[in-house]
């Protein structure tokens, strides 16, 4: 306020009810103005206009009745407007006359009797004394600011104190109420119980506790369902503003969509956004909502993704690149489905069909496409049911693991139909593990005279198939196909998977499968048979079965008649051991044909191998990049494209050796310290991530984080920007479902009820764990709630009128 001075006239330049408390306090500090006559030209007040009258200097005094003379300290002169203010009313007045407060009072011919009149009037006294209030307040001020501040300090330690049992309960998808919260009540639900745990061990919350118990409804309660209700919706909404602040950054994102009928029977969205975080270079994937919706039609879909994403100010119609949803006909249909409609309206967003779901049905074919096959695991789902419809069959089974695998974990039986990726593998693991166990249990079962005959006839039955060669034979074979595609399938399943390692993994798996498929790889089974039999020397198992052989009559004509196969080792391998490795290798080979998309094709052009081709020979293929660039040619041009990946591809070998260096010189541990940390290390060793490691020498991913360390982003500016799409485009929908897990754990049987609000605002809080919280923000968003609020938890300027 340096450049202000005590001039009225400034009051009727501005709107004095809007003045800040600083302000006022700056002009009631300065005083009136009040010039004397020897301070202005020649000696004397200028005259008015339209008086002819000048102004007095004695009227800045009164006289009392008592004949006391004082000085008018809210008379107050413009020297540049030759008029009179009330200094008291400008400031305060409510009601007054605006020639006193806003215009200025010139008639000097009345001007005494005008004095007189206006300071006994009724609103500028009422202005006096709120002047005189505010005056005899200016000592106490600095102490009454200190308590508020102290006040907001020691309620924001609260507030922490509850973001973090919120953050808690939230992120472990825990309920927050309990059915009776009285402070008498043993159990007052999770978020009381733990708010009273922390009590124990903060000065702050204990006191806030104690005098809430004291004072009850007569204090802000911070901790009531309302206000758990405003805390969770705080943190969500921070935790979507981060997420949309790193979406807008990232310019391009994908999406992943899917729905699921939840525990109260309504079906439930859930959104997923993939994109480049580009603070760390990392892809993350992301839910941004889970909503409530009627029907699955595509147009339906298409209304609600529209309201999301303008929701969160996403402009998908532009920059999204890619979709990925499972393989139902309103999402993937080719003429009303999502994928179909959103592509109609941003041709360049790329539909691909979820690679984790196609593989699951490459699996569920592969479990059925023979007798055998469905014997197998046909029997297992029956010995899940039979060993968990009773708690004697159960407590048997977990006897006999005691006794068998003493010092061991126990195991469960799982089921096979089920909607697991994994369930078939999950269970023929969990039979080979506790073979030994589920022997003897079965065999107590059917031997034990109080079970009753149909059990005992289940547990025969179940015995006699698990002594079977067939069974031994069958349950090897797709235990070792299992051992290649259950890596397979987690990998399918990760977040920062691209499309050209997805392809690499397809390819790699799919030609490992294919060796199976020989002599010598049987051999080795039926190797594996026999040493599982001789480990298991009290069981007589029985061989396969040699059929009767079916005579078929020469025709007329025919020549030569047929010779079935009579060895039950031959009839195995070529109707079972080949059926099951000709069916996976051809379903896999039909499903995954993406690769010979002129798309896919291009974004092979971003593999390690290609780049050192061109690296050599500084030539690609006349169509490199075209298709390419008709889906993306708004954001990148072909020519520049193709010349920028021709010079990239000549450095792309020293930026590598330059990011594999070790970040320090001289390494400071002893190698003797890593040994011996390694031979006493329990862990056993991961094997999938060395392979993935080894895999990882052909991801994109891999080549956009060396572009973006050594900041090539301006040298290729369009080679980054197609780096950046690959790596945005989606492989799975894994991540909906994964969020439809959580689901389940929080609307439960018993939180059926809640509200949609309140339900995605638990999602985000429990998918998104790794989402870094601004305890500050998340309290300014809950003070904002409510004025009671915001007066107890927000440094404000402490005023006194």
């Amino acid at each position: 306020y340096l450049g202000l001075d005590n001039d009225p006239a400034f009051f009727g330049r501005i709107e004095t009810q809007t003045l800040e408390p600083e302000l006022i306090n700056y002009f009631l500090k300065m005083g009136p103005s009040q010039p004397s006559a020897v301070h202005m030209p020649n000696n004397k007040f200028p005259e008015c206009q339209s008086s002819g009258r000048r102004f007095h200097e004695s009227w800045y005094w009164r006289k009392l009745p008592s004949g006391e003379i004082t000085r008018r300290k809210w008379l107050s002169y413009s020297i540049t407007e030759n008029k009179l203010y009330c200094l008291y009313c400008a400031l305060f007045g409510r009601g007054c006359k605006e020639n006193w407060s806003k215009i200025g009072f010139c008639n000097f011919r009345k001007g005494a009797f005008s004095i007189t009149v206006h300071e006994t009037s009724e609103p500028h006294i009422l202005a006096s004394i709120k002047v005189a209030y505010r005056e005899a307040a200016f000592p106490i001020i600095p102490s009454l600011k200190e308590a508020a501040v102290a006040n907001v300090a020691f309620n924001q330690e609260v507030v922490r104190h509850l973001i973090d049992v919120t953050l808690f309960l939230g992120r472990h998808s825990l309920p927050f109420r309990g059915h009776k919260e009285g402070w008498d009540e043993n159990n007052k639900g999770n978020f009381k119980d733990l708010v009273l745990l922390l009590a124990k061990y903060s000065p702050a919350l204990s006191s806030y506790v104690s005098t809430l118990k004291l004072k009850g409804r007569k204090m802000v309660n911070f901790i009531s369902w309302e206000r758990q209700n405003q805390l969770i919706l705080a943190i969500s909404k921070h935790i979507q503003d981060i997420i949309k602040s790193e979406i807008t950054n990232s310019v391009f994102f994908s999406c992943s969509l899917d729905t699921t009928f939840d525990l109260s029977k309504k079906e439930q969205l859930s959104l997923v956004i993939r994109y480049i975080n580009q603070d760390n270079g990392n892809v993350c994937e992301r839910l941004i909502a889970i909503r409530e919706t009627v029907l699955t039609s595509g147009q339906h879909l298409l209304t609600m993704f529209n309201d999301i994403c303008s929701g969160m100010n996403l402009n998908w119609k532009t920059n999204l690149i890619g979709q990925s949803y499972d393989g139902a006909a309103s999402m993937r249909g080719s003429y009303n489905g999502l994928q179909a409609l959103i592509k109609q309206q941003n041709p360049s967003a790329t539909y691909v069909w979820c690679w984790a779901h196609r593989f699951n049905l490459v699996i569920i074919d592969a479990v059925c496409c023979c007798s055998e096959a469905r014997d197998l695991f046909g029997n297992l789902e029956i010995l899940y049911t039979f060993m968990g419809s009773s708690k004697k069959r159960s407590h048997c089974f977990t006897k006999h693991q005691k006794l068998r695998y003493p010092g061991k974990p126990l195991r469960r039986l799982k089921r096979v139909e089920t909607t697991r990726w994994l369930s078939h593998s999950s269970a023929l693991k969990t039979v080979f593990c506790t073979y030994e166990a589920i022997v003897d249990a079965l065999d107590e079962l059917k031997n034990d005279s109080t079970t009753d005959r149909v059990s005992s006839v289940q547990a025969e039955g179940l015995l006699h198939y698990l002594f079977q060669e067939r069974f031994l034979l069958t349950a090897l074979c797709f235990k070792n196909i299992f051992d290649t595609t259950s890596i397979l399938s987690k990998c399918l399943q990760n977040v920062d998977i691209d499309l050209l390692v997805a392809i690499n993994y397809m390819q790699s798996s799919l030609e490992k499968i294919k060796k199976f498929r020989c002599d010598e790889e049987f051999n080795k089974l039926l190797d594996e048979k026999e040493n599982f039999i001789e480990s298991k020397e009290y069981i007589i198992f029985i061989p396969l079965p040699s059929k009767r052989v079916r005579r078929v009559k020469n025709r007329a004509g025919e020549i030569s008649s047929d010779e079935p196969i009579i060895n039950p080792i031959q009839n195995f391998k070529i109707n079972v051991y080949f059926t099951i490795i000709d069916i996976v290798s051809t379903q896999i080979s039909d499903r995954f044909n993406d690769h010979s998309i002129p798309l896919f094709k291009d974004l092979s052009l971003f593999s390690h191998k290609r780049l050192e081709e061109v690296a050599k020979t500084s030539y690609i293929s006349d169509d490199a990049f075209k298709a390419f660039c008709d889906v993306y040619g708004q954001f990148v041009d072909l020519d520049t494209l193709r010349k920028e990946y021709i010079q990239f591809s000549s450095y792309y070998s020293h930026f590598e050796k330059i990011m594999i260096l070790p970040q320090n010189l001289h390494n400071d541990a002893l190698p003797n310290e890593s040994e011996e940390e390694t031979e006493e290390s329990d862990e056993e060793p991961n094997v999938p991530s060395q392979n993935k490691k080894e895999e990882n020498c052909e991801s994109i991913e891999k080549i956009f984080k060396i572009c973006r360390s050594f900041g090539l982003k301006e040298i290729f500016p369009h080679m980054y920007t197609a780096l950046s799409i690959a790596v945005t485009l989606p492989v799975s929908s894994a991540s909906p479902e994964r969020a439809f897990s959580k689901l389940k754990l929080i609307k439960n049987r018993l939180r059926s009820t809640m509200n949609e609000e309140r339900l995605e605002a638990l999602m985000i809080i429990s998918c998104e764990l790794n989402v870094p919280i601004d305890v500050g923000t998340v309290i300014n968003m809950f003070a904002s709630n409510s004025s009671a609020l915001a007066k107890l938890l927000l440094y404000v300027t402490f005023m006194v009128l």
